[in-house]
């Protein structure tokens, strides 16, 4: 997937020097599984230091009831490719100048309170990404997606999707 010319190898060395790295922050910072989840509950919030349970301050009611209902559910293909074409079919509305949003348009009022659990940092626009959007482009053999999501933009990954 990455270009070979050029730095191509020096790149891909890189990469696997940081993987481990990149495993452990992953895990530390953004996994969430039922053992996270009782830390959570059990944590003070608006606790700022380097020893804090509670690194990003997330306020237990801010989770909603139905996470781990909804966690692992998967889209199937036809789902897949309808998310896929809904993206392309409402670019404008969807990515325009900006990355991807995964709310569209954006919650406010009740709406807001009720699916962000009145969480401040889930201020309108503010919402997390959902994840890598390019990665479920090329996953879900549509990587075109990807490639125009990043095209013209000035991030210091341009070149690298082949």
């Amino acid at each position: 997937m990455l270009k070979s010319e050029r730095h191509g190898k020096e790149l891909i060395e890189r990469i696997d020097k940081r993987i481990t790295t990149l495993s452990f922050h992953v895990q530390e910072y953004f996994w969430l599984d039922f053992t996270q989840l009782n830390k959570i509950y059990r944590c003070k919030t608006e606790e700022y230091s380097q020893t804090a349970v509670n690194k990003f301050n997330v306020m237990p009611e801010s989770i909603l009831d139905w996470v781990f209902d909804f966690m692992p559910l998967r889209a199937t293909s036809a789902q897949a490719t309808a998310i896929m074409d809904l993206v392309e079919e409402r670019w404008e509305d969807l990515v325009g100048e900006m990355p991807l949003k995964i709310v569209y348009p954006a919650l406010e009022g009740h709406e807001w309170r009720t699916v962000t659990g009145f969480d401040p940092k889930n201020t309108r626009w503010s919402y997390h990404n959902g994840g890598s959007w390019p990665a479920a482009c090329i996953k879900s053999g549509r990587p075109q997606i990807a490639k125009r999501a990043i095209a013209g933009r000035a991030t210091p990954f341009q070149g690298w999707l082949a």
